[in-house]
C-alpha cells in the first residue's frame, strides 16, 4: 500500500515532503499612516550581489516592475495626491522607467500581474517624472516612507546609489472634519462632552474655525463643567478670538477646579504655572 501512496504523488507531481526555503528576493511590506490615511506598499526585495544595477542589470528607459517577482503594490485607504496626480483610495501596481537623470513613476489600476506582464498603459491612473539623486550604496532594494508630516510624506526608492522620492499628500482635514461629525451622531449620553472638547481642540490646534471651535467648547461645557482642561481650552480659544477679558475669566474657573482636585488627591497641580502664566499674558 505504501508503495502504492508513493507511486500516485510521483505520478501526479505532488511531494511527499513540503519544502520551506529562503528566497533570494524576499518580499517585504511597508505600512505607514500619513494625516488618517493608510498607505501600505507590498514589494519583493533583490539584493545587488556585486552587479551593476541601473544602466545595467535595471537597463534604463525600460519599464522595470520595482522590484522582483510579482509586480509591486501600494494600497492607499483614502484618495491622495501622488506626485501631483490625484489617486483614488485602492490597490495599485507600481511601475518605474529609470534614466539616467529622471524616473517615470507609474500607478496602474491592474494589480494581479508578473512583474510587467500583460501590462497595458490604458490601466494607468498616475504617470509622473521625478528626478533622481544619489545615496549612500545600499545594498537591498529599499522602499520606505520618509519626511512625514500631518498631511504628507514621501514614498522613497533607494538601491545601490541611486534613490527616488513620490510626494503623497492628503487631505486630512476633510477626513477629520468628516470623523468629527460622525463621532458627534454615534457619541453615547455622558460621553459627548469629551466628543465636542475632542473636536473643538482639532479646530483650535489646527485653526480651522475657531468659532466653531468655542460652539463646541460651550457644549461640552454645558454637559460637563468639572474638568478644568475644559475650561482651560475654552480660555485658549477665546484669547485666539480676542475675547481676552472672557478668556482670563474661563481660565480662573480652570485653576479652581485643578486646584481643588489637587487638594483632595493631595498633589500638586502641575499646571498652575501654566494657567496663570495665560492670565497675565491676556491681562497685559
Amino acid at each position: 500500500m505504501k508503495k502504492l501512496i508513493l507511486g500516485i504523488a510521483m505520478l501526479t507531481g505532488v511531494s511527499a515532503i513540503a519544502q520551506e526555503l529562503p528566497q533570494p528576493s524576499p518580499t517585504s511590506v511597508v505600512k505607514q499612516k500619513i494625516g488618517l490615511t493608510d498607505v501600505e506598499v507590498t514589494y519583493s526585495r533583490p539584493s545587488a550581489k556585486g552587479r551593476a544595477i541601473f544602466g545595467e542589470l535595471v537597463p534604463f528607459n525600460e519599464m522595470w516592475r520595482t522590484g522582483a517577482n510579482a509586480n509591486t503594490i501600494i494600497e492607499f485607504s483614502t484618495e491622495v495626491n501622488f506626485g501631483g496626480t490625484k489617486v483614488k483610495a485602492g490597490k495599485y501596481s507600481l511601475f518605474t522607467i529609470p534614466g539616467k537623470g529622471e524616473w517615470t513613476i507609474i500607478l496602474n489600476s491592474k494589480t494581479d500581474m508578473w512583474g510587467t506582464g500583460n501590462y497595458s498603459k490604458v490601466n494607468d491612473v498616475a504617470r509622473i517624472t521625478v528626478e533622481s539623486g544619489s545615496t549612500a550604496n545600499i545594498e537591498t532594494f529599499t522602499m520606505s516612507v520618509d519626511n512625514l508630516t500631518a498631511e504628507s510624506g514621501d514614498l522613497t526608492l533607494a538601491w545601490e546609489k541611486t534613490k527616488v522620492s513620490i510626494s503623497i499628500k492628503v487631505d486630512v482635514a476633510a477626513k477629520a472634519l468628516k470623523n468629527i461629525e460622525a463621532a458627534i451622531a454615534e457619541a453615547k449620553e455622558g460621553e459627548s462632552w469629551k466628543v465636542y472638547r475632542n473636536a473643538a481642540n482639532y479646530h483650535f490646534n489646527n485653526k480651522i474655525d475657531l468659532k466653531m471651535a468655542l460652539s463646541y467648547m460651550k457644549k461640552s461645557l454645558g454637559e460637563n463643567d468639572e474638568s478644568w482642561y475644559s475650561y482651560w481650552l475654552q480660555a485658549e480659544i477665546m484669547a485666539e478670538l480676542g475675547m481676552k477679558t472672557e478668556a482670563v475669566k474661563s481660565a480662573k474657573k480652570a485653576l479652581e477646579i485643578g486646584e481643588a482636585a489637587s487638594k483632595k488627591s493631595e498633589k500638586e497641580f502641575k499646571y498652575a504655572k501654566m494657567i496663570n502664566s495665560g492670565m497675565d499674558s491676556w491681562k497685559s
